[in-house]
């Protein structure tokens, strides 16, 4: 029953580039520095990272239990991946979660998840890491769920499941257009209606005329897994998939976390990723009562 159980999640630094991860689809074999466990209290999840001045920042969404919302935090490492500081450096009235953070043109921007705002709210950074401002240009209404922007033949592109109806949030891909990252976006509507791979997972890699989108798997369990879709024709109208099913990408056995996974982002020479386990008994029990009663 689905009140006795609750998802946690576990982030880690993969010590390899994202490029070799997608080309051997497997985290086998590959070293992790994993981020500070949060207990029983919450979770950090949905890493997406950038290296400054010699140190890696990892923003990533802490999920708190008694408040039952997520805030964005950054976790600062240095060159040998030792944690120099935690701190939120974005917090709204309502959930965050998948702190898409990439830059442009010499501004670092923050694209994150909050679709119970009705809307998609670009930051950009005004004192990295710690200090973003909303930029009030940016015109996307639909409260997309974990969008994630791509910059690509001369356009660009958005990859994007709606809120509504619920189902979709686990099984539907649409992809937007625009020619600034401001907008207007165009919707070119849904792009894949797949429960086993569709919803946004993380960082595009692009080789040649192909982009390689990480997306989740939810066909058993939500986060259950990362799958690969390659689509390309990007310069040519409407992209298409290539060679039909997505790509699994082997979890590794990781012990206390073996239920899924559903980030895979670049951050320079590592990758960042999440792993999930569920948890069951009373306490999850109680947990989910007070946040129906909180609804």
């Amino acid at each position: 029953m689905k009140l006795f159980k609750m998802d946690y999640w576990r982030s880690a630094i993969l010590h390899a580039p994202f490029e070799q991860v997608i080309r051997q689809n497997s985290l086998d074999d590959i070293d992790m520095t994993f981020l500070p466990s949060c207990g029983k209290d919450g979770f950090l999840a949905d890493p997406f990272g950038l290296w400054d001045g010699g140190r890696l920042h990892v923003f990533a969404e802490y999920y708190d239990y008694s408040q039952a919302k997520g805030v964005i935090e950054v976790l600062i490492y240095d060159e040998s991946f030792a944690l120099q500081e935690r701190r939120c450096v974005l917090s709204e009235d309502w959930h965050l979660s998948y702190p898409y953070v990439f830059r442009h043109e010499g501004v670092t921007y923050m694209l994150p998840e909050a679709y119970k705002s009705g809307r998609l709210t670009l930051y950009k950074a005004t004192s990295f890491p710690y200090e973003w401002q909303r930029v009030p240009m940016f015109d996307f209404p639909i409260g997309a769920i974990d969008a994630t922007p791509l910059h690509y033949a001369g356009r660009w592109w958005l990859f994007w499941t709606p809120p509504a109806p619920k189902q979709a949030r686990q099984s539907t891909l649409h992809i937007a257009l625009a020619e600034e990252l401001t907008g207007p976006w165009c919707d070119m509507g849904h792009f894949l209606i797949d429960r086993s791979g569709a919803r946004p997972g993380g960082t595009p890699f692009v080789e040649g005329d192909e982009v390689f989108l990480p997306v989740q798997d939810c066909s058993e369990t939500y986060g259950g897994g990362i799958r690969l879709l390659r689509i390309s024709g990007f310069g040519k109208g409407r992209p298409s998939i290539c060679g039909g099913d997505s790509v699994p990408v082997h979890l590794p056995e990781i012990r206390d976390y073996p239920d899924g996974m559903h980030t895979l982002s670049a951050a320079g020479d590592v990758t960042l990723a999440d792993f999930k386990k569920i948890r069951r008994g009373l306490g999850p029990l109680l947990f989910n009562i007070k946040r129906q009663i909180l609804k």
